[in-house]
């Protein structure tokens, strides 16, 4: 990638003044001084962190050329085990809105959308990738428009519900996606996120070594509780639950993930062929590593 890289602004407070955080890459990661908001700076512009998402970040290993760290081990394989996570996640939301309009923000290959039609649920989906889109839509036959959420040209109150699930960490402008978001929501609708929670134990206790900060080519944002709930307020949503984000797996591809953490690698392959000698890989477990924060907000103003 030759493209040049851009300095910005805190994205929540706008001041121009951060620290440097950590370094993973040749990435710069700072913190703002100002309000805290951990970010990378300077960084890609939006088209080169976009050129990413093709058909292969679906399914590897998550490692390209043995250093960018990005993308899913095999996205349509866990399809069913995806579909329990997203079941669970509906049902939440439905404790705090009516069924109706739902828009699903960077919907990749259209699991949530799926099941939120089937249960009654009028459901859009949004992407970038030409990939996810066009297997929501041949697929699952699915209404999913290509484009970033501001290039859509959406109608303005005209969903109940808007779901942004690991998303709100690709996107260059946070604030403005909010703020796109509350005038695209009904008086009262409702916004779930879900995004790595750069406050929590575990990124606090393995530093550089965090999945999530490894993943600097398609992660630029990195909120805590305290900066994601200051920049829903700034954008017109009051916070109705916070907590963090479970998900189903099987137990031998969890297992694997392992290796991502370990200093020693020989201990997690020995597990792994544990797991798999034992015929165990198969069983479903449900893992919540208290690292992603699930927050639900209405729009108040």
């Amino acid at each position: 990638m030759t493209t040049m890289l851009e300095r910005v602004r805190c994205n929540l407070c706008g001041a121009d003044d951060d620290a440097p955080f950590m370094e993973i890459d040749g990435s710069h990661i700072v913190r703002c001084r100002k309000c805290g908001l951990i970010y990378v700076n300077p960084r890609y512009p939006q088209a080169s962190l976009q050129e990413i998402y093709t058909e292969s970040y679906y399914d590897h290993d998550g490692i390209n050329n043995g250093r960018e760290f990005y993308g899913y081990d095999d996205y349509l394989q866990d399809e069913e085990n995806i579909r329990i996570t997203f079941a669970r996640r509906l049902k939440t939301i439905e404790r705090f809105a009516e069924t109706g309009r739902l828009l699903d923000v960077g919907c990749a290959t259209g699991f949530f959308l799926d099941l939120a039609r089937q249960q009654g649920w009028n459901a859009l989906g949004t992407e970038v990738s030409q990939f996810g889109a066009a297997y929501a839509r041949e697929k699952l036959n699915l209404d999913v428009r290509i484009g970033t959420l501001r290039s859509l040209d959406l109608n303005d109150a005209s969903f109940d519900v808007v779901t942004m699930w690991d998303v709100i960490e690709h996107v260059v402008d946070p604030m403005s996606e909010l703020r796109e978001i509350h005038r695209l929501l009904r008086s009262g609708g409702v916004l779930s996120i879900i995004t790595p929670d750069a406050g929590s134990f575990v990124a606090r206790l393995l530093g550089r070594r965090w999945e999530e900060y490894r993943r600097v080519r398609e992660h630029v944002y990195f909120f805590s509780r305290a900066t994601l709930t200051h920049m829903l307020q700034e954008c017109g949503f009051d916070v109705l639950l916070t907590e963090s984000a479970d998900k189903v797996f099987y137990l031998g591809p969890a297992v694997k993930r392992l290796k991502y953490y370990a200093w020693d690698g020989r201990l997690t392959r020995a597990a792994t062929r544990l797991v798999y000698w034992l015929g165990l890989d198969k069983v479903r477990v449900n893992i919540n590593p208290l690292t992603k924060i699930t927050v639900y907000a209405r729009k108040t103003s």
